[in-house]
């Protein structure tokens, strides 16, 4: 009985979660700060735990399926995945998987918010657009990414669209139409940053079960990647840029201990794991970046300056959420294998 609950959770890859709920919030975050027609706290608390648990489904259905999808290739190569050792079936695995994307759409669309004016029910179509959007990619990486170069990209997308959904959720849309400037462009550069650190992390992991070394690019993509966030939070950061960097630091920090605990090729597993535990640390340059400046961003509207001066007595209690979820990633990955 042990042995397949086990199972399961090395299918789920579970110990990911964590920076799945982190690349969330610090979109909804910055959805928080837009949202002209501000919900009740716990209201606005509520919606995230259900946007988190939509977000979860989508990721462990997303994770079972890829390995339902390469069973028949698990079962040449790794043979000690559950699916090759019995402990799962294939048609089991492929059940749970899409039931877990279809409960995982339907709660991430339910928990955007709505108040039944137009506006918000435009938006929450959006949302349903942008979950939809996360599931068909999720099928498409799982079917094809081993015949086709294009599934990085594919891959990529998905942890892009997590901070957009997480942000469209809760952002008042016609806010969102009137950004400009610094605001607008602090609303692209997050989630292009986690876009280029998925495809660089995809293109690492296909070499996991392989005998040759990823690319030597790759690993340079991959310490360059924040730059776009140190430099928007620099030239827009108000005095208060320099956060970033000691944000960025730790990622750098990270990245270079992981390289020499784990030199290649046999490191590639352990170097894919630690890079999958640091998105968390740039969703933290990223938050605290939106919390110094909100003020800046918003301009004279005075909802909103009144929210700064709440944001401002909690900062720490934002912080901590991209910070606790690299920690708590850190520690599910001794129990559950991150890859």
């Amino acid at each position: 009985m042990w042995a397949k609950i086990r199972a399961w959770f090395i299918l789920t890859r579970g110990s990911n979660l964590p920076t799945v709920w982190s690349n969330l919030f610090s979109g909804w975050i910055l959805g928080f700060i837009f949202t002209q027609h501000m919900p009740v706290i716990i209201n606005a608390g509520i919606l995230l735990v259900g946007l988190w648990i939509g977000v979860s489904l989508t990721y462990v259905g997303g994770m079972i399926l890829n390995d339902a999808f390469d069973a028949k290739w698990d079962a040449e190569r790794r043979s000690s995945r559950p699916i090759p050792m019995g402990l799962i079936s294939v048609r089991t695995a492929y059940i749970v998987g899409f039931i877990c994307l279809f409960l995982g759409y339907k709660i991430t669309v339910a928990s955007s918010y709505e108040d039944g004016r137009h506006v918000f029910q435009d938006q929450r179509q959006l949302v349903s657009w942008l979950a939809l959007l996360l599931a068909v990619c999720v099928v498409v990486y799982n079917r094809w990414h081993k015949q086709v170069a294009w599934a990085p990209w594919v891959m990529a997308t998905c942890r892009l669209l997590l901070p957009v959904i997480g942000f469209a959720s809760l952002a008042d849309i016609r806010s969102v139409w009137a950004l400009t400037g610094p605001a607008f462009f602090t609303l692209l550069v997050h989630p292009l940053v986690l876009w280029l650190l998925t495809f660089a992390i995809t293109l690492v992991a296909r070499h996991e079960a392989s005998d040759r070394q990823p690319p030597g690019w790759v690993e340079w993509l991959l310490f360059l990647i924040p730059l776009p966030l140190l430099v928007t939070a620099e030239y827009w950061g108000a005095g208060y840029g320099w956060w970033a960097f000691v944000c960025c630091g730790l990622y750098w920090t990270w990245l270079r201990r992981s390289n020499r605990k784990h030199p290649l090729p046999e490191g590639v597993g352990a170097r894919v794991s630690d890079r999958l535990a640091s998105f968390p640390l740039l969703d933290l340059a990223a938050t605290s970046t939106f919390l110094f400046y909100t003020k800046e961003m918003v301009g004279s509207q005075s909802q909103l300056e009144n929210m700064y001066v709440g944001f401002t007595r909690h900062l720490g209690s934002f912080w901590i959420i991209p910070l606790g979820c690299f920690g708590f990633t850190l520690l599910l990955r001794r129990w559950i294998p991150t890859t």
